[in-house]
């Protein structure tokens, strides 16, 4: 869930929830993830916002981005 009105930004709070649904599986390894556009519909938040929350999770290993593929859902189970 997202606090509009908390002290957290907003591309943290939405990488956090992105990462949560990679983490439980919601998110398969391997496969798409939803576009930026996708993101900023769910959260009504801006392009930036969006591309913002992407580079923290693919800093973080959550996820990987693929130029002009998409963002694919790390396998956070590899050994």
């Amino acid at each position: 869930m997202v606090d509009l009105d908390g002290p957290e930004p907003m591309y943290r709070q939405i990488a956090r929830v992105l990462s949560d649904r990679v983490k439980d599986g919601r998110y398969a390894a391997n496969r798409v993830m939803p576009s930026e556009s996708d993101v900023c519909e769910e959260f009504n938040v801006s392009r930036r916002t969006a591309r913002s929350a992407y580079a923290l999770l693919a800093e973080q290993g959550i996820v990987t981005r693929v130029p002009g593929k998409g963002t694919y859902a790390a396998d956070l189970n590899q050994t």
